[in-house]
């Protein structure tokens, strides 16, 4: 059964749901979607190289879903944040909403138009890509993965070239700890 995705206006409230294809197809349908960054204690950021109908072989940050529509409820953006984290990387940590941002991307004959939070957070355990989600994973500094991004965009996602542009330009770009304890003072964590 095709996965349903929740319809947002650009407010982000939920005005309905539309299966997957049809929200990624044509001109595509504003829908909730998340990416996460995950980050070390020595401010290296998770990068994994996607398995995936849209932007396969592609660097993104540690990943992205949508919150799913289901029958007896809607997945939040912290539930789905939870659901990626446990079935791409088999981790379990705390994440903080750092932003969110609407973005339209065209890739071949789909789309990706999506209101996106960023959830951040720190792992310095074990970590294992789900080899049916990623190609290869890697740990680099913000720093680099911004001069990656400049000399060679077509290799990253769109949703991370937003990311990551973003994040250099905050205040606390060099500590992203700082980032995501700033952004839990003013939003809610996902544990």
């Amino acid at each position: 059964m095709e996965q349903m995705l929740i319809l947002v206006d650009q407010q982000d409230n939920c005005i309905g749901y539309a299966p997957r294809n049809e929200c990624h197809s044509g001109s595509g349908r504003l829908h909730r979607a998340i990416t996460v960054l995950i980050f070390n204690s020595q401010e290296k950021i998770l990068l994994q190289r996607r398995k995936s109908l849209l932007w396969d072989k592609f660097w993104d940050i540690a990943g992205a879903t949508h919150p799913m529509h289901y029958p007896d409820y809607d997945e939040t953006y912290d539930d789905a944040a939870l659901r990626f984290l446990r079935t791409e990387w088999n981790i379990a940590t705390p994440l903080e909403r750092v932003f969110s941002f609407i973005y339209f991307a065209r890739f071949n004959a789909f789309c990706e138009r999506e209101h996106c939070v960023l959830l951040a957070g720190q792992h310095d355990g074990p970590i294992r890509l789900s080899p049916h989600y990623g190609y290869g994973m890697r740990w680099t500094s913000l720093a680099e993965c911004v001069s990656e991004i400049q000399q060679s965009p077509e290799i990253y996602t769109p949703w991370a070239q937003i990311v990551v542009k973003k994040l250099s330009a905050q205040p606390f770009a060099g500590n992203l700890s700082a980032l995501v304890q700033l952004s839990s003072a003013s939003s809610p964590s996902v544990r």
